[in-house]
């Protein structure tokens, strides 16, 4: 992807998170954004600590019913088309 690209790419994108009037999803893209100013070109690379901390916070927000249906997911995903 060329430099003319990425700048269309991020104004695209810059346009659809400000179509966003929900605010959780707004900050899931925010807490996304934050996470992946620290990554440079190289992937990520997650300890195997961080990654069992987060599958355990994981499965307990499951358990309290904090998660996103998969007709949840499909409607967002079908807005933001």
């Amino acid at each position: 992807m060329n430099t003319l690209e990425l700048e269309a790419y991020k104004a695209e994108l810059a346009r659809e998170v400000l179509n966003i009037n929900n605010q959780e999803v707004l900050d899931t893209i925010k807490d996304v954004i934050r996470k992946g100013k620290d990554l440079t070109n190289t992937p990520y690379r997650m300890g195997v600590r961080e990654a069992r901390k987060l599958l355990q916070d994981s499965e307990k927000r499951f358990e309290e019913g904090e998660y996103v249906s998969e007709e949840e997911m499909e409607e967002f995903y079908n807005a933001l088309q």
